[in-house]
């Protein structure tokens, strides 16, 4: 998830270690901003600077909210930093990578993928503090994104099961707490339930200069992950692929008895998901999916936590830029 960049591309953008600060925060059930900001703000390294805090008026502001607070940093050539979980992490990643303005990060969501990936603090305090030093020392990294349909991704993005699996695992977090718990247990009851599987259409590049190859599969999911560590975790033997910086793992679920969803779990959970039969994946750097045969006007795609339906095809990519990260030097990636 952390390419090598030649110096044929190019540098790093400039950032003033003066400038204000952008924070973007998320607005969801059972936060409390006010405790938030009162932690934030306890840094001693922050009440020196210029901050400006950007809360969304409702959920569904983030997208807009991250925009605007993008362009205000690459005016007054401050920094935005993302306090929240992937799907807020991805609003902002998506327009700071579109923009080419750098970026920080505030883990503050139920898995943290994307930050346990690239060696983020997960206190919130030290998370801020650790930003502000590597702004000071000049210190960014550059990080592979994922593109669906021309939407970014760094953790995942996926067809069919998983969408559902998100839906109903947001259900149950609002209903019971938002808590690791909560969500590993609405999801492995999406996937006991089962899925219908679609037969699909995919083309896949190996390579960035390789050709498309035509395959048909049968499954209930298509899963694209761009995250080493999620994969690593499970079991995907790709996982070995994105680290490299080079690749997306595609993984399919595929058809099997009834027994099947239940020995998935188990192999997910003792991290052998590739040893298992309902299961394929493959590394790529280009894929797209569409439905065989009667094709349906918009299909639900899940990246990085949110969800949104999307004409077919859908076609998954790496990134022809990184998204530069702000963080210390010897915050190296787990992977």
């Amino acid at each position: 998830m952390t390419p090598t960049y030649s110096e044929s591309q190019p540098p790093p953008p400039r950032l003033d270690p003066a400038g204000p600060i952008h924070l973007i925060v998320p607005l969801r059930p059972g936060a409390d901003l006010e405790q938030l900001r009162a932690r934030l703000t306890s840094v001693p390294a922050l009440q020196q600077r210029s901050v400006q805090w950007h809360v969304p008026g409702a959920r569904a502001d983030i997208v807009h909210l991250a925009a605007r607070a993008v362009d205000r940093a690459s005016q007054d050539g401050g920094l935005v930093v993302a306090a929240g979980g992937d799907g807020t992490i991805n609003a902002v990643a998506a327009a700071a990578w579109a923009r080419g303005v750098p970026m920080g990060v505030v883990p503050l969501g139920t898995f943290n993928y994307f930050a346990r990936e690239q060696a983020l603090s997960l206190d919130p305090a030290q998370a801020v503090q650790d930003i502000l030093q590597a702004l000071q020392a000049g210190q960014m990294r550059p990080v592979n994104v994922g593109l669906v349909n021309e939407r970014l991704f760094l953790v995942n993005a996926s067809l069919g099961l998983y969408p559902r699996l998100l839906d109903e695992r947001e259900r149950a977090s609002t209903r019971f707490g938002r808590t690791r718990l909560v969500a590993i247990a609405a999801s492995i009851w999406s996937i006991l339930r089962g899925g219908s599987a679609r037969r699909w259409r995919i083309a896949l590049r190996s390579d960035r200069q390789a050709p498309l190859q035509q395959q048909e599969h049968l499954a209930s999911t298509l899963f694209v992950g761009n995250n080493p560590m999620q994969l690593e975790r499970v079991g995907i033997a790709e996982a070995r692929a994105v680290a490299d910086g080079q690749h997306l793992a595609a993984v399919l679920l595929l058809p099997q008895a009834s027994e099947a969803p239940a020995r998935v779990v188990w192999n997910a959970v003792l991290g052998r998901l590739a040893q298992d039969d309902a299961v394929a994946s493959l590394a790529c750097t280009e894929l797209v999916a569409e439905p065989a045969g009667r094709r349906p006007r918009r299909l639900k795609v899940a990246f990085d936590g949110e969800r949104e339906w999307m004409a077919p095809p859908i076609r998954f990519r790496l990134g022809e830029k990184p998204l530069w990260l702000v963080v210390p030097g010897e915050a190296a990636p787990s992977s």
